[in-house]
Order: structure tokens, then C-alpha cells, then sequence
């Protein structure tokens, strides 16, 4: 029989039954009839008929992608993505656009909903679908009404920014861009015998350079808590030895060491950011280089690390760092619309070609313990009162290091 003309019922061809358990995940949601011209064969023109082409395709590319069948087609398009939006994922993908645009008005302007100024439209990805063929993009958020009328007076707007709220001047019709960017992010290198107290984020995340010359103006470096894959390495050295007439391996202790390694991210949102950022990555990569006395001699670089109540300006020897530029989220390329360079002082991306985001890989860190590694005292064990806790590795609570207060680990019994 020739290829032309063998025939198949394809409309016994049945949907469903495309999941594991043997249930219908009810897709695909747009069926199409088979066409006429295939059921019964193709065409005697085909493959140089129009009437072929016409059939399958709506005619030749015209001045309108897709020709006369654009309607049908964008009608499709428009059920498709409908029915997927009430379905399971479709829901769970809405919730979560709308959790990301509450997490930003909680940043920006603080938990009172009163005080925010944008929502998720869920309707969005239904009207850009139909928008398709036009060009045209409708905004995917809704811009909340109310908040500059005339009825409210500008010097009572407010304004959420690092956990604190601000009166808007009068003067402004909204926070500006300096006002919208992180706090921490931008915040610069400082030196200080002690850490900013404002700067606090969910879970506390400082590095610092001590100073080499014994003054204690140490060198502050602040970072957004992106923090992932935090590893901490703990490991007893055995050695071991052979005695004549003996097969077997004896061992003997022979020390004790620690490692601490984990990434983080650090995003660059804007051009206010742009600046701090890289500084203080660069400076970052500078401490595995050496710093020099007066005299020319060279020393190395010693930091305390704090993350949360997990380690608290534990001391220790930073010792290597990778920087790898993601990818997907693109560099700024300081450019305008037509093309010409920025200047760093208009626009969201100054004047810099640089990455949004930097990933930050391979940090490790071998602490210095300001107390002695140890077996924790036994009376820890007896009395469960924290203040025996006196090699606290995972500091938790307690100050500094310090074994002399309780921290975390002390015992409350319950009522």
C-alpha cells in the first residue's frame, strides 16, 4: 500500500491516563478536530496544491503573523492559558507572584497594607495573551489607588525602609530611588571598634577584617543574608602505629581542626547599589591577598565571621573565595534607548557594564576559637546549666564565645 494513501482512525485516539497513578492530568487543554484533508488522505496536490497550504496553514506569512487563522489561534491561546490558571500549578504559580509583590510592599513600605501601592494582577498573563499579536503589554501589577490624593496630606505619607518608618517629605510624590534601595547592600566599607547596631537583617551576616596594626579599628563588611549550603567541618586527627607481633593498627590522638565553608548571593538591583556592592566585593577578594606593615614586612589577613547566634565574631583564617556571575540574571549595559552610553548620574544602571547578580562560592573559613577546643564539661551533662558550656563550637547565645554565661543552652524546666 502506498504511503499516500494508508489511512488511521486517529479519532480513536483517546486523551487521559498521562499520569503515574493512572489518573488524567486534563491536557491538553485545547483539542483540535483532525482536519478533514488528512483524515482522508492528503490532497492529490500535495505537497504543491494551495488549497494544502491554505488548509493547514492559513496561507502563506502575511503582513499579519499567522494570516486568517490568527483569531482561532489567539482564541486558543487565550483558553489554554485560562484553563491552566485554575488549575493546581495555574493557582499555585498566582499565589506565588502575589507573595512576591506583598514580600516587596512589606520591604519598601512596611506591613501596613494601608501604606502600599502595587498588587499582582492576576488577569495579566489572560490579557497579554490576547495583547500578543498587537504589541501592546498591560502592567502586571495594579497600581493602588489613593495613596497621593489630595485628601491625604503628603507630610503624612510614610514610608518603610531597614525597619523603620518615615514621615515623606511634603514636598515629593513618592520615595525616591536613594530611599527604595537596600540599606545593607549599600551601606559602605566602615571601620569601627564596634559593629553598627542598625544594621540588622533576619539573620545577622557580617564579615570583619581585624585590624593588623592593634588599634581596633576594624574593617566592617555588610552583606544581604543570601546565604546557602553553610558547611561546618569538624575533624580528629588519629594517628596510628604498628607493634611488633601485632597486626592491627593503634591509635593515638593527635589534634583537633574546623572548617567552615558556605555561598552566598549578593544582588545588584539598581545603580545605587552598583557602587557599594563591587567595592566591597573587591575589598572581600583582597583579604587572601597580603596587607604590609610600615616596615614592609607582609602579614596575612585575620576576620571574625558572624551568621545568626551560630557563630558570633568567631576569629579565624579566611582563606579562599570564588566569584561566578549568574547568568540568567543578565549584566546592566548602561545603555539608553537609542543606544548611547549612560553617564553614572541618569538612569537605573549608571554608567557601569556590570552583572545584577554575583554569586559567591567556595568562602572558607578555619576559626580560631577564643576558648579551648574541648570536650564540653561533664557537669553540663549532670546539671544541664549552660554556663558549664564551655567549648560552645555552634555558639548559640552565648556572648562572644564567652563559656561563662548560659546562652542558649541553658535548662528551664517546665512548669
Amino acid at each position: 500500500m502506498g504511503l499516500l494513501t494508508q489511512k488511521t482512525n486517529l479519532k480513536s485516539l483517546k486523551y487521559g491516563g498521562d499520569r503515574f497513578d493512572g489518573g488524567s492530568s486534563g491536557q491538553p487543554f485545547v483539542k483540535t478536530p483532525i482536519a478533514p484533508s488528512i483524515q482522508g488522505g492528503l490532497p492529490p496536490t500535495f505537497p504543491f496544491g494551495p488549497e494544502a497550504l491554505i488548509g493547514q496553514t492559513g496561507g502563506v506569512d502575511q503582513i499579519v503573523r499567522g494570516g486568517f487563522l490568527l483569531p482561532t489561534k489567539l482564541s486558543d491561546d487565550v483558553q489554554r492559558v485560562s484553563k491552566f490558571l485554575i488549575t493546581g500549578q495555574g493557582l499555585e504559580f498566582l499565589a506565588k507572584q502575589q507573595g512576591l509583590y506583598i514580600a516587596d510592599q512589606i520591604r519598601l513600605y512596611g506591613p501596613d497594607i494601608k501604606n502600599w501601592r502595587e498588587a499582582y494582577n492576576p488577569l495579566s498573563p489572560i490579557a497579554n495573551t490576547a495583547l500578543a499579536p498587537t504589541g501592546f503589554h498591560l502592567a502586571n501589577i495594579f497600581e493602588l489607588k489613593g495613596k497621593y490624593s489630595d485628601n491625604i496630606p503628603r507630610e503624612n505619607i510614610k514610608v518603610y525602609k531597614e525597619g523603620k518608618t518615615y514621615l515623606l517629605d511634603k514636598n515629593k510624590k513618592a520615595a525616591s530611588k536613594d530611599d527604595r534601595a537596600d540599606g545593607i547592600t549599600t551601606k559602605p566599607l566602615y571601620k569601627s571598634q564596634s559593629v553598627n547596631p542598625e544594621l540588622k537583617d533576619t539573620v545577622d551576616f557580617r564579615i570583619v577584617k581585624i585590624d593588623n596594626s592593634g588599634k581596633g579599628n576594624n574593617t566592617y563588611i555588610h552583606f544581604r543574608a543570601y546565604i546557602e549550603g553553610l558547611s561546618d567541618s569538624y575533624k580528629a586527627d588519629w594517628g596510628a602505629t604498628k607493634y611488633m607481633g601485632r597486626g592491627e593498627n593503634f591509635y593515638f590522638y593527635n589534634g583537633f581542626d574546623r572548617e567552615v565553608s558556605f555561598k552566598f548571593q549578593v544582588p545588584v538591583l539598581s545603580k545605587y547599589e552598583q557602587k557599594q556592592v563591587f567595592a566591597k566585593l573587591n575589598y572581600l577578594a583582597s583579604l587572601c591577598a597580603p596587607d604590609y606593615s610600615q616596615g614592609g614586612f607582609m602579614r596575612g589577613n585575620i576576620i571574625k565571621l558572624t551568621i545568626g547566634d551560630y557563630l558570633i565574631d568567631v576569629p579565624g583564617i579566611f582563606s579562599g573565595v570564588t566569584y561566578t556571575i549568574n547568568d540568567d540574571a543578565g549584566w546592566d549595559i548602561a545603555k539608553k534607548d537609542d543606544g548611547t552610553k549612560m553617564s553614572i548620574n541618569e538612569g537605573d544602571t549608571g554608567g557601569w557594564v556590570m552583572p545584577r547578580l554575583i554569586e559567591v562560592s567556595g568562602f572558607t573559613f578555619k576559626p580560631i576559637h577564643n576558648f579551648i577546643p574541648k570536650t564540653v564539661d561533664e557537669n553540663y551533662i549532670n546539671t544541664k546549666n549552660g554556663a558549664y558550656v564551655d567549648a560552645p563550637f555552634i555558639n548559640y547565645g552565648k556572648l562572644s564565645g564567652e563559656t561563662d554565661n548560659e546562652g542558649g543552652y541553658s535548662y528551664f524546666r517546665p512548669q
